[in-house]
């Protein structure tokens, strides 16, 4: 089952330019599961489209604070 959900940017080190959504993006895109990614550097969020049978919110969160991204699961 696929599930959407939407992550901000809240730490120090925001999306800065179309090359830091490009980064987040392609990261994000190489885990087994994530079905679609965008990054938006303008509103500082991160939606993600994954299948909840083989990820969890929390390894997506993990993987962007891997890359120095603090975020939080926007409502």
């Amino acid at each position: 089952m696929f599930k959407s959900i939407t992550f901000e940017v809240i730490g120090s080190q925001r999306l800065a330019c179309a090359g830091c959504e490009e980064r987040v993006e392609d990261l994000l895109k190489a885990l087994e599961g994530v079905g679609q990614v965008r990054a938006q550097a303008r509103k500082q969020r991160i939606e993600v489209l994954f299948d909840t049978a083989k990820l969890d919110a929390g390894a997506i969160a993990e993987r962007l604070s891997q890359a120095g991204y603090e975020t939080t699961v926007s409502g």
